[in-house]
């Protein structure tokens, strides 16, 4: 077999040169060296219909995230959502704005069922894993029994950054899985308008679940909506997806309550702690942990500072990558590849101006099933020849790259530090624990019912300024900073993996 043929349903985001070249697959020879190109069949990897083999997929997808459930408040946001569960109040900030009503009325309503909230944020991720891999195949048109099925599948469900979301107290994973589905309705065939109309709602659903992803879709929304006598339906059909939540929200907290919060919140978000462009203005330090984000948080790739075996999974992928470069640059792009390079162009200048990356890694999730998918083509290719050293190479990949994810995962399930402080102080409360901390650490504590007086500390002078308001008969813990002028008496170090969470991975508690 020659050429670089490959079957495509529907509007397919992959497509290969000279399609014209019928592919026989029913059996491989063994003599299979003059494979040019990706080979695809129905049963050119495993004898097992498409609909058995999701079944397996999504069983995997939402058992290995049940299995991996935390069972602690990992952070700050993760306590948002997680009081959200028992009191859904944006004036709260339970969740923040804009309030994510679709993932919080679903993860409400697994709660009523489970009685555990953890189990519900768990499995919505799995359940949104599964959508991810499933349109994301659908969309470029790939059997799941295929090589490149296969791999991509392991790809996403063995990633670390969709395994850690998956399990998270947020809305990130769920929120992807939308774009894609979103994406693959809107990529139907023109004579199905109602599947596209289907795709628009979900964009407007998407709203309600992470209203910061809707830039990746604006290329494919403006390219549905250009000269089509359908314009009006599809408008509509946003229109109704936004109207599922966003009355409902209204609603429920109140005209002058939303708006205040709205406006609040935005204005905090974009100028003052968002960590956008205007509050963390470095562009090196922002371009540097935005390709931080998708290289070793995203993949789990080498960075200074992390195990070797990053190392052996970094040149073993920059080797399929580089041997298999010529041929996967064969890839034709059709007008819908180009419309979702597009997006994700827009999208990464959208996180890079206006997203905390500098210390959040997640905002990157929605470009890392593309990524997860043209390392997939890259590693099918080698399977398809008969080069025993680039498979070995393939295989030791393969295991490295499930390794730092496993790795990750069973960390994962130990405490972060910021939750090992409150195990901590939670075993000395008393009448006359004193907390000082930032107030982000106060307010941390406190939600969860530690029992103390809290000096919030905003600055360094406040905390200089200290010293004058502290009784000396209370037992005085310092959060994160020591006090000026005063000796701790005992101080402890907590840590957690900074590919784990980056919020807080270091911690230092100095008793007085």
């Amino acid at each position: 077999m020659t050429g670089n043929a490959f079957p495509v349903r529907g509007v397919g985001l992959y497509s290969f040169q000279n399609r014209s070249q019928e592919i026989v697959c029913a059996r491989r020879q063994k003599n299979h060296r003059n494979l040019g190109g990706l080979v695809i069949c129905k049963s050119e990897i495993l004898r097992i219909t498409e609909p058995k083999m999701w079944g397996i997929v999504f069983i995997l997808c939402v058992g290995s995230r049940l299995l991996t459930t935390i069972y602690y408040i990992e952070d700050l946001d993760s306590l948002r959502f997680a009081l959200s569960m028992v009191d859904y109040d944006v004036a709260k900030l339970q969740p923040h704005f804009p309030a994510y009503p679709v993932f919080c009325f679903v993860g409400k309503l697994i709660y009523a069922i489970t009685g555990r909230y953890a189990l519900a944020f768990s499995l919505i991720g799995g359940v949104s894993i599964f959508f991810i891999v499933f349109f994301l195949l659908k969309i470029a048109g790939i059997r799941n029994t295929s090589s490149v099925g296969l791999i991509a599948i392991f790809m996403l469900l063995a990633n670390p950054l969709l395994w850690l979301m998956g399990n998270r107290y947020m809305p990130d994973a769920m929120g992807v899985g939308l774009v894609l589905a979103s994406l693959y309705f809107m990529t139907v065939q023109d004579e199905q308008p109602r599947k596209v109309g289907i795709g628009f709602f979900l964009a407007g659903v998407l709203g309600g679940v992470r209203l910061s992803y809707l830039p990746i879709l604006i290329p494919a929304l403006l390219m549905r909506l250009h000269g089509r006598w359908q314009t009006l339906k599809f408008i509509v059909a946003g229109a109704a997806g936004v109207t599922v939540w966003l009355a409902p929200l209204i609603i429920l907290t109140g005209w002058e309550s939303f708006v205040d919060a709205a406006q609040t919140h935005s204005r905090g978000h974009f100028l003052e702690f968002g960590g956008t462009i205007s509050s963390e203005p470095g562009l090196g330090l922002r371009f540097t942990k935005l390709f931080e984000s998708v290289w070793a948080d995203g993949f789990g790739l080498y960075w200074n500072g992390r195990h070797l075996i990053t190392a052996c999974t970094t040149v073993t992928l920059l080797g399929i990558l580089g041997t298999n470069w010529a041929r996967i640059k064969n890839i034709k792009r059709s007008s819908f590849l180009n419309t979702s390079f597009i997006g994700c162009v827009i999208y990464f200048i959208w996180i890079f101006c206006f997203q905390n990356v500098v210390y959040k890694s997640r905002h990157v999730l929605p470009l890392v099933p593309f990524l997860a998918l043209f390392i997939a083509f890259a590693c099918a290719k080698i399977v398809a020849q008969s080069n025993r050293i680039l498979k070995v190479v393939l295989v030791v990949f393969f295991c490295c790259y499930g390794y730092v994810t496993l790795h990750l995962v069973v960390q994962h399930k130990k405490p972060t530090a910021i939750a090992q402080i409150h195990q901590y102080l939670k075993a000395k409360e008393s009448d006359k624990l004193h907390v000082v901390s930032v107030p982000l650490i106060k307010y941390y504590l406190a939600a969860q019912g530690l029992k103390a007086a809290y000096t919030p500390i905003k600055t360094a002078e406040d905390l200089a300024k200290l010293d004058k308001k502290l009784d000396d008969t209370s037992e005085l813990v310092a959060i994160g900073s020591p006090l000026h002028d005063r000796a701790p008496k005992t101080q402890k170090t907590f840590f957690h993996n900074p590919y784990v969470n980056r919020m807080w991975p270091e911690l230092s508690v100095f008793e007085y």
